[in-house]
């Protein structure tokens, strides 16, 4: 008896989820601790003299929008458009730029290296080969939908989803 889950997918999505489960979660194990170690460390550093409900209210905000943006941007990665990942670097990088600068006022040295690490991390963990290997299965995945919805529409049973 044929099983009825293999016909709704293209491809079985369980094996790639186990296969690139480290790829997909790293990135974001490493943004949300370069949210938290960048919000501590600008809070000790930049918006030492703000009052709290400032402070409080800037981090949720940019927290929230960082998490956002990465999470569109993994989604459409996921979905084959592989030029997406520069939006991920972008995240990365900002926080990396907002960090740097807080050398000036001498922070806390393992808070200050964490706060680096973070996302230095999270850029490492979208260009290794894991990830490379991923965002290609996805193109190919994209490719194959593609042609299948092609043909669909050439023989009129295409309805749209």
């Amino acid at each position: 008896m044929k099983n009825h889950r293999e016909s709704l997918y293209i491809v079985d999505p369980r094996p790639l989820l186990a296969h690139y489960r480290l790829a997909l979660f790293g990135g974001v194990l490493a943004l949300c601790f370069s949210i938290a170690t960048a919000s501590t460390l600008m809070n000790l550093t930049y918006f030492s003299d703000a009052s709290d409900g400032v402070s409080d209210g800037v981090f949720f905000l940019g927290g929230g929008m960082a998490c956002v943006v990465f999470g569109v941007a993994q989604s459409i990665v996921l979905h084959g458009y592989p030029q997406w990942v520069w939006l991920q670097v972008g995240v990365f990088m900002i926080y990396l730029l907002l960090v740097v600068p807080t050398t000036i006022y001498s922070p806390d040295h393992a808070l200050f290296t964490f706060a680096l690490l973070s996302p230095l991390l999270g850029l490492l963990c979208l260009n290794s080969k894991r990830q490379r290997e991923m965002r290609l299965k996805m193109v190919e995945i994209r490719h194959k939908r593609e042609a299948i919805i092609a043909t669909l529409k050439k023989q009129g049973r295409w309805k749209g989803w």
